[in-house]
């Protein structure tokens, strides 16, 4: 079978399609909407465990591109920057949604002595508590409300490299950070979800002694 030897059209960058939008090309803003539709609400799903939610925040963040496009600067990466818009829409839906403040997550990180041995308790083992099905989705579940909880600095960046998966080097940029700023933020608010995961985890233990 001949062909006439021309290749399919390239899909355009989203660097063309920003400039575009901007240009006020509504097929662009189409076209942008069907290449992220999908991952920003799964971000947003992920955040909210709520179909309804994430679809709403989802339809907040191609909103909010809309009316700021104008104001993203080109010479940075598109997706960085539209990823963190997705990112605020969500969490924003979730405090509405339940209004709670920040914590302090100093309380749950541990202390240490003059001597500099840490001198709070040890952290309990609550991996054992993933053996059971039941619990282990409890605390999936539960995990993204105490992750929900951190303040942005801290909670950006655990979502970002544990649950979105993305590299070091993309959150970085994401962030405007630097990478052992980074890394000092990760361990930090891991360490605070593991100290909540392991409250909860011993929660039904302790109570089924005191009986």
């Amino acid at each position: 079978m001949k062909t006439d030897g021309s290749a399919a059209p390239a899909e355009p960058s989203d660097l063309d399609l920003v400039q575009r939008i901007k240009s006020g090309q509504e097929d662009a803003f189409e076209q942008m909407v069907d290449r992220y539709h999908a991952r920003v609400y799964s971000l947003s799903y992920g955040v909210l465990r709520n179909a309804e939610d994430a679809e709403e925040a989802t339809q907040d963040t191609f909103l909010t591109l809309y009316r700021k496009i104008g104001t993203f600067d080109e010479s940075k990466k598109f997706f960085s920057w539209f990823y963190r818009v997705a990112l605020n829409q969500a969490y924003s839906r979730a405090r509405r949604r339940r209004p709670a403040s920040t914590v302090p997550i100093e309380d749950y990180l541990p202390r240490f002595s003059s001597d500099g041995h840490i001198a709070s308790p040890e952290l309990p083992d609550w991996s054992a508590s993933i053996e059971d099905g039941a619990i282990a989705r409890e605390l999936a579940g539960r995990a993204g409300e105490f992750i929900a909880d951190l303040p942005p600095a801290y909670r950006d960046v655990i979502w970002m490299y544990d649950v979105e998966e993305m590299s070091t080097s993309d959150i970085a940029e994401t962030l405007e950070i630097s990478i052992p700023a980074l890394k000092s933020r990760l361990h930090r608010a891991r360490l605070y979800v593991r100290q909540r995961l392991a409250e909860i985890s011993q929660a039904p233990a302790q109570e089924e002694v005191s009986r």
